[in-house]
């Protein structure tokens, strides 16, 4: 990886040249007082893929406009390209947003096409620093690659320059930062169907600790999010789902919001091992509303029934099939109810730390499992295959993990709301 990380700091040289110093007031200093007050003067996001702007798989300027830093920023009084900066990627993008999931298709390139980011906004300082894919080990040390099956680099040397994002916030000594870290902490083991790619609580608490107290000692004000549940964004769809799309009938009461069986998942070519009806229901006869299918498992197992080819499912197993093949084979992942469980687990123990912390940090809170609960109404429990540009709903985008446009709004305004509570500003939803 060191070669790969020198080639790609390499590329991003010319680009940098010219910049008199790492702290240019011509391209960090505030022009003056924005609107929302002095403490929004030098805003900076520190994030994951939420933060950057990735929708749908991808990421390009458009999707970047759309994200939550984005909105805040300009609510803030702030003006990207002015006096806020983010590294623009230029249409289609690096990876550029899928138009169709269901298809592999891609918004005016491919899985391979990357777009470096616009020479004009290669500055020696961004005020928004969303890495896609960051884990908290990689803030601290870019370089950190301690769980390879889900770890890149590639999106943060181009984001960072090849430098560590804890080390850019003290460069820039910001007034105001959006804390919003830890969600590939836990993602990772989810999207991989393992609980050993979670990051241990202790050290997600000392890694998390080690980027809190260096953003607090540059005396800006601080707004820090928890860790969504990762386990009830519609990347994921319930095995007793399957079980209803298969058999219908009465383990899978419409009450419970279970559906009928429904083509093609009724083909006699799917087997649905009894395993997978709903434990909630039936507490003796299955497991399927603890465990949990992947979306690429469930395109795969989709695909093939579609085809007329058998596809097989076990939730105790934690296994699936399509077309005699393992769907894990091309990262189709089931997860178990006791993979689930533990990512859950994880996520309630981290989160009760980072509301403590901020409390003990005076800082502005925003939980967005509160959020995903007051729009659980929005996220629906199985893909809309029918209707892929909203195949996840009208909150979630066509990775059913990342925020739509929607989704992101609704971020910021939990944002505005905490920020408004915790310092008295008078800040407007976008």
């Amino acid at each position: 990886m060191r070669i790969s990380r020198l080639a790609i700091a390499a590329l991003a040289l010319p680009l940098l040249a010219g910049c008199s110093s790492l702290v240019d007031n011509q391209t960090m200093g505030p022009h003056g007082t924005p609107s929302g007050g002095a403490m929004f003067a030098n805003y900076v996001a520190l994030g994951t893929s939420i933060s950057a702007g990735v929708q749908s798989g991808g990421i390009d300027d458009s999707t970047q406009k759309q994200a939550f830093p984005y909105l805040l920023a300009t609510q803030m009084g702030l003006t990207p390209g002015v006096n806020w900066f983010y590294p623009s990627f230029p249409f289609p993008g690096c990876t550029p947003p899928y138009s169709n999931p269901l298809t592999s298709t891609y918004v005016g390139g491919t899985a391979s096409t990357c777009t470096l980011i616009n020479p004009s906004y290669v500055r020696p300082y961004q005020n928004n620093l969303g890495v896609p894919s960051i884990r908290l080990a990689q803030v601290l040390n870019i370089d950190d690659l301690s769980y390879p099956p889900t770890d890149t680099l590639k999106a943060a040397l181009f984001v960072t320059g090849g430098r560590n994002p804890i080390d850019l916030v003290k460069t820039a000594q910001p007034t105001f930062v959006t804390f919003e870290l830890g969600a590939n902490d836990v993602l990772g083991a989810a999207t991989h169907g393992s609980a050993a790619l979670l990051t241990p609580v202790a050290t997600f608490e000392a890694q998390w600790s080690a980027i809190a107290d260096t953003v607090q000692a540059t005396g800006a004000k601080v707004a820090v999010a928890n860790v969504p549940n990762v386990t009830v964004i519609p990347h994921f769809s319930a095995g007793v789902i399957f079980w209803c799309l298969h058999n219908g009938g009465a383990y899978c009461p419409a009450a419970a919001g279970l559906p009928a069986a429904t083509l093609p998942y009724s083909s006699p070519l799917f087997t649905v091992d009894s395993s997978c009806i709903a434990s909630a229901l039936y507490p003796a006869k299955g497991v399927g509303d603890l465990t949990l299918v992947t979306f690429k498992a469930t395109a795969t197992i989709t695909g093939a029934l579609a085809q007329s080819g058998p596809a097989t499912l076990n939730c105790a197993a934690g296994t699936a099939t399509a077309a005699g093949v393992s769907t894990a084979a091309s990262g189709g992942f089931v997860l178990t109810p006791a993979t689930v469980a533990a990512i859950a687990t994880e996520v309630v123990q981290i989160d009760s730390f980072i509301h403590l912390q901020a409390i003990a940090r005076n800082w502005a809170y925003v939980d967005f499992n509160g959020l995903l609960a007051a729009n659980s109404a929005l996220i629906p429990k199985f893909p809309n295959f029918s209707t892929p540009a909203t195949l996840f709903g009208v909150l979630f985008s066509l990775d059913g993990i990342h925020p739509t446009a929607a989704g992101h709004k609704a971020i910021a305004d939990a944002f505005v709301a905490a920020i408004n509570a915790k310092y008295g500003s008078t800040l407007t939803a976008p």
